[in-house]
């Protein structure tokens, strides 16, 4: 009895000592049915309806957890994401045997992007015709796609699904008029654009308004520096990755032409070239 009793113990040290020395991963990418990468959305392991792990996509809709024990467990993704469906994976088995990979297609949900552009064309038409009323102008760039993703969403003609694809072009050019609004608001919306979207994975409008706001920052170079020094370093370090994803501040080097800002602002420039050095890495 002693006999058996000891291979047990033996047995469970062994698989608790093999686990420990692995570092098992659960990985994949989360993208929509159209192809779309989601960003910054999560991914969950549950066990009996409790999260034991966590984490969000990256940039390019990929995850990376490590897996904290083994057994049958349900993976989900999306989890309170606005435009999407969540979608679970159930009894999926982790063993000490491989790194396991899942990838996610999230379907939207129809009815939350109906009411969101809904939302956006109302805005506008009471902007077109309260045209010195700035109050309905705020809320015409309140509606506006916060993101590449959502720009896509509203915009885009791949969305089968009711948006406002017929409406794009002009919404995209009224937003880049000729004094549609202050500089500093320019530069706060480009800076919460770029907290979630990477032009790498950039679509056709989400380039449109790349193009557009890229105009509006080199001429109100200053301007920026001024906003930025206000923010939080992440913020700044994601927007400048932003800038760079875009293909027009530099590839191998970095755009010169915000040098002669270093001296006035020399916290924010260095942060500057600090995600350009990054940038880098990634490419």
């Amino acid at each position: 009895m002693k006999a058996y009793f000891s291979i047990l113990v033996f047995s469970i040290y062994f698989v608790v000592s093999s686990f420990k020395g692995k570092t098992l991963e659960l990985t994949g990418k989360v993208t929509s049915e159209h192809g779309f990468v989601i960003p910054k959305t999560y991914v969950q392991i549950l066990e009996k309806g409790e999260i034991i792990a966590q984490t969000k996509t990256d940039n390019f809709g990929k995850y990376k957890i490590l897996i904290p024990k083994v057994g049958k467990f349900t993976i989900r993704a999306g989890y309170k994401n606005k435009f999407f469906h969540s979608k679970k994976i159930e009894n999926c088995e982790f063993t000490l045997k491989k790194n396991i990979e899942k990838n996610f297609v999230l379907i939207i949900d129809k009815q939350v992007l109906h009411e969101e552009c809904s939302r956006l064309r109302e805005s506008y038409r009471h902007m077109i015709h309260n045209s010195k009323n700035l109050g309905y102008r705020r809320s015409f760039l309140n509606r506006f796609p916060k993101s590449g993703l959502e720009m896509e969403l509203f915009f885009s003609s791949e969305v089968l699904d009711l948006n406002l694809k017929k409406e794009a072009k002009k919404y995209l050019n009224t937003i880049f008029e000729r004094n549609f609004t202050g500089r500093t608001t320019y530069m706060i919306l480009f800076v919460k654009f770029a907290q979630k979207t990477d032009m790498r994975t950039a679509k056709k409008n989400t380039r449109t308004f790349y193009n557009g706001a890229v105009e509006i920052i080199n001429k109100n170079k200053e301007v920026l520096f001024n906003e930025l020094q206000n923010l939080d370093e992440k913020y700044v370090l994601n927007f400048f990755l932003w800038m760079f994803s875009g293909g027009s501040y530099g590839k191998q080097k970095m755009d010169t032409s915000f040098d002669y800002l270093e001296p006035k602002y020399p916290e924010i420039y260095n942060l500057m070239v600090y995600a350009h050095e990054n940038y880098l890495k990634t490419l």
